[in-house]
């Protein structure tokens, strides 16, 4: 059995790692897996089983699927909503829409460290098509699940998800907010009891969610809407890569992606400018390129950006082909 310390040196080691050619999802860890598709979670079990915690992490098995991971956590009794107790090593699950809903994740990563202003440092693989840390917060994670390390702490008392028989100051919170949203006029006890349940119950019907009197990640998000006036959940607004300078160093990563994506908005692309090279991106090069625009970067789109970029023309996306994009957007030549 294996240890967080294990699993998170592990981590560490893939710090860097890319894709080879960029948005191509080819690298040792799909190599490993045996699967060229999008990695996130192919990078927990690589590290899982290269440190002894494959068992720990996934029951022995690999996961590609997030979702999946996530029911597998949920099924031995190891997940917990939401990012209240979080600890470092555990499993963290994102969903970029903002539903918090285990059915709607599409991202996943390991926790390296805990803050005390509510955010925490991740390690994550396939974030802007590398490995990656982050700093996050608890508007997009779903939850977590707590792996079974040889010296893994106890997970908390609840599975994050407020409902009849809960107390505490999470409970007194919700009540605060009922008051406000609903006009419920709770007692603001901390004791979620017939009268609580009955105005949660009555604050999910009105607002579309299912009314089963279980406050959990969904609610939570739509509570956090409608205490700024909102109906609906407002989903996250990615935070951009500032502008500037870019460093010529060859890599591929969220601030050079950042950078382009501005270039092809200039250009009538309409994208998000999140530095990620997802699929819109992908078609919005190769529209800019004028080369068919099908969201796969191949040689031909590869050659056709070396033209562009004034490279070594051989539909092999490398590190020089990058720098040469460094350099003209540097320049404001692309």
């Amino acid at each position: 059995m294996g240890s967080v310390a294990g699993m998170l040196a592990q981590m560490r080691g893939l710090l860097g790692t890319g894709e080879y050619p960029p948005g191509s999802n080819h690298n040792k860890v799909t190599e490993w897996y045996g699967l060229n598709d999008a990695w996130c979670d192919m990078t927990v079990s690589y590290a899982a089983a290269h440190s002894d915690n494959l068992s720990a992490v996934g029951g022995g098995r690999k996961f590609a699927y997030t979702v999946a991971h996530a029911n597998w956590f949920q099924s031995v009794g190891r997940w917990h909503y939401g990012i209240g107790g979080i600890t470092a090593g555990d499993i963290v699950f994102f969903d970029w829409s903002g539903t918090r809903s285990i059915g709607a994740i599409d991202h996943v990563g390991v926790v390296e460290a805990v803050h005390s202003d509510g955010t925490i440092t991740t390690i994550e693989g396939n974030t802007s098509d590398q490995c990656m840390r982050r700093l996050r917060n608890a508007a997009t994670i779903v939850g977590y699940g707590r792996p079974s390390y040889g010296d893994a702490d106890p997970l908390p008392a609840s599975d994050g998800i407020l409902r009849k028989g809960s107390t505490g100051p999470a409970v007194k919170t919700l009540q605060q907010s009922l008051n406000t949203v609903m006009g419920a006029g709770l007692d603001v006890d901390g004791d979620f009891g017939p009268a609580t349940d009955k105005a949660v119950r009555a604050f999910q019907t009105k607002y579309g969610l299912e009314s089963d009197g279980e406050y959990g990640p969904a609610s939570a998000a739509m509570m956090a809407s409608a205490l700024k006036g909102g109906s609906r959940p407002q989903p996250p607004a990615p935070r951009p890569p500032s502008s500037g300078k870019l460093a010529v160093d060859g890599r591929f990563g969220p601030a050079t992606c950042a950078a382009m994506q501005r270039v092809l908005n200039q250009h009538g692309a309409k994208l998000s400018v999140d530095g990620a090279f997802g699929p819109q991106t992908k078609k919005a090069l190769q529209g800019y390129l004028r080369v068919t625009a099908d969201g796969v970067v191949g040689p031909n789109t590869i050659r056709a950006l070396q033209k562009k970029v004034g490279s070594g023309v051989d539909g092999d996306w490398g590190p020089d082909t990058t720098r040469h994009l460094q350099q003209a957007l540097n320049a404001g030549t692309f």
